[in-house]
C-alpha cells in the first residue's frame, strides 16, 4: 500500500474504500485524470478533508474554492484562477489574475495559464457543489466538460450533500464518476474519537492532577455512554469531539474526589447523566458544561448572556420559539394551545394518565420531533401579538436559524414544497428566548399546561 494511503487512513480511520477509490482515480502520475468526480455525503463525513490532504499528500496543484462564499460566477472564476497561476493579490490594488464575467472568459485565460504553468494534472475542487443550482445554468455542463473545453488534462472534484440525480437539468449532461460518504455509525464515532485520547489524558491531567491515570479502555466506556445520548440528536464529528471534550472533565470529578473508583461505571453513569442530558440542549452554541451552577442546569444569567449575544432578529427568536413548540408539542394539541375559542374538550381517560407522567415521559425529555414548514409558520402567527406579512425576510430568517443550527434540515434539500425541520435547542436555551420577548414558554407547552 501506498505511504500516502497509509497516512491518510490513519489519520481517517473508518474510511479506507473512499481513500482508495479516491486514489485510484489520482494517484498514479502515469494514467490521465478523470474529467469529473462527484463527492456526496452528509455533512461532517469527511469528504473536503480528504480530498485536500489526497491532493496535497500527491503533490497535485489544486484550487479549492467554497461555493457559499463565491456566491457569483465572477468570483468563482477569478479564485480557481488565482490559486492555479498562484497570483498574489495585492492588498491595495487587490488586482485578480484576470477579469472573468463569463464561462468563455474563464476557459480563455485557463489556456493562458496553462502556457506558463503546469496544469496537466490540475484539480478543480468545487465545495458546497450543490449551490450551482442556483447560479448560471450553463456553470454545471461547463464544468464536467472542461477538460473538453479547455483542451488541458483538468480534473473537477463537486463536493456535495445531495444525490446527483437532484441536478435538474433539460438537456443530457455528463455523469461524473460518484463517490459516496456514508454517514459514520456509533462504532465508527468512537474509534474516530478514540484518536483524541491523549488530548483527554492532558485535559484530566490539568485538572485532577496526574495521579489519577486513565486507560484507553476507560476513555472507550466514556465515548459509549456519551453516544448513547448524543448519537440520536447528533452526527456532526467536529461538534460531538468539543463536547466528549467538555463533559470528560466532569465524568472524571467522581473519581478525583475519591467517591468512586474508575471501574464504578454505574456510579459514574448516575453522576454525567444529567449533565449529558442537560449538554443535550447545547448543541453548536460552545457553551461549556463547566459552567453550570450544578450538574443538570445552566444558570439563568450564562443562557440569558450567550442568547443576546447571539443578536437574533425579532421575529428570527418568535421563529425559533415556533419551531421549538412544533419540536415537542403534539400536533393534534395545536388548536387548543394556540386558538383562543377552540371549544370545550371533554376529559378522557388519556388526559388523566397523561398528568400521571413520569418526568421521562415527557415530550420535552423524549426528544425534538420533526415538522414541517406550513405547521411552523401557522404557530409563528398563533404566538405573535402583531400583524405581519409572510415575505422574504421572514423565509431568510428561517436559513439564517438553519446556518447557526438552532434548526435543522431533516428533508431532502430538493423538497422545497414539503420541507421538514427539527428544532436543536433545549428547554432553557427557549426560555431564555422567550423572556427576552415576553412570552410565557410554559403556556404553550402540553408538559406543562
Amino acid at each position: 500500500m501506498n505511504s500516502v494511503q497509509e497516512e491518510l487512513q490513519a489519520t481517517y480511520p473508518c474510511r479506507k474504500k473512499q481513500i482508495e477509490e479516491l486514489y485510484n482515480l489520482f494517484g498514479y502520475g502515469e494514467e490521465p485524470l478523470v474529467d469529473a468526480v462527484y463527492v456526496y455525503g452528509s455533512s461532517s463525513t469527511g469528504k473536503t478533508s480528504i480530498i485536500k490532504s489526497l491532493l496535497r499528500g500527491l503533490n497535485l496543484k489544486f484550487a479549492l474554492v467554497n461555493l457559499v462564499e463565491c456566491y457569483t460566477s465572477k468570483i468563482l472564476f477569478e479564485s480557481i484562477l488565482n490559486q492555479l497561476s498562484d497570483h498574489k493579490i495585492d492588498v491595495i490594488k487587490a488586482q485578480p489574475y484576470a477579469r472573468c464575467d463569463n464561462m468563455m472568459d474563464f476557459v480563455a485565460n485557463l489556456r493562458k495559464c496553462g502556457e506558463t504553468v503546469d496544469l496537466s494534472r490540475a484539480v478543480i475542487v468545487l465545495d458546497k457543489a450543490e449551490r450551482l443550482r442556483d447560479m448560471d445554468s450553463n456553470l454545471l455542463p461547463a464544468f464536467l466538460r472542461l477538460t473538453e473545453l479547455a483542451d488541458l488534462s483538468i480534473s473537477v472534484v463537486f463536493v456535495s450533500e445531495i444525490v446527483f440525480d437532484n441536478y435538474c437539468y433539460k438537456n443530457e449532461i455528463v455523469t461524473p464518476i460518484k463517490i459516496h460518504f456514508s454517514q459514520y455509525t456509533k462504532e465508527e464515532i468512537i474509534e474516530i474519537l478514540c484518536l483524541n485520547f491523549d488530548t483527554a489524558r492532558e485535559a484530566i491531567e490539568s485538572s485532577y492532577g496526574a495521579e489519577l491515570s486513565i486507560t484507553e479502555e476507560f476513555y472507550r466506556n466514556y465515548l459509549s455512554v456519551f453516544l448513547s445520548v448524543f448519537h440520536r440528536a447528533c452526527r456532526d464529528v467536529s461538534e460531538l469531539k468539543y463536547m466528549a471534550k467538555q463533559s470528560f472533565v466532569k465524568y472524571c470529578e467522581p473519581v478525583a474526589k475519591k467517591d468512586c473508583e474508575l471501574s464504578d461505571s454505574l456510579a459514574l453513569w448516575k453522576h454525567i447523566a444529567p449533565v449529558l442530558k442537560s449538554s443535550l440542549g447545547l448543541l453548536y452554541m460552545r457553551i461549556s458544561p463547566t459552567h453550570q451552577e450544578n450538574s443538570s442546569t445552566l444558570s439563568i444569567t450564562a443562557k440569558d448572556s450567550q442568547v443576546q449575544s447571539l443578536e437574533l432578529p425579532y421575529y428570527g427568536k418568535h421563529l425559533l420559539i415556533a419551531a421549538y413548540l412544533a419540536s415537542y408539542n403534539p400536533a393534534k394539541e395545536d388548536k387548543r394551545l394556540y386558538m383562543k375559542y377552540h371549544g370545550k374538550k371533554a376529559r378522557t381517560k388519556s388526559d388523566i394518565r397523561a398528568k400521571s407522567k413520569t418526568a421521562e415521559q415527557l415530550f420535552t425529555q423524549l426528544g425534538p420531533k420533526q415538522f414541517g414548514f406550513d405547521r411552523l409558520i401557522a404557530i409563528f402567527y398563533a404566538i405573535l401579538e402583531e400583524k405581519v406579512d409572510l415575505n422574504s425576510h421572514l423565509l431568510v430568517q428561517i436559513s439564517t436559524l438553519v446556518e447557526l443550527r438552532l434548526l435543522a434540515i431533516v428533508s431532502d434539500n430538493s423538497e422545497l414544497d414539503n420541507r421538514k425541520y427539527r428544532c436543536c435547542v433545549g428547554l432553557e436555551y427557549i426560555e431564555a428566548v422567550a423572556r427576552n420577548v415576553g412570552i410565557n414558554i410554559k403556556k404553550y407547552l402540553v408538559d406543562f399546561n
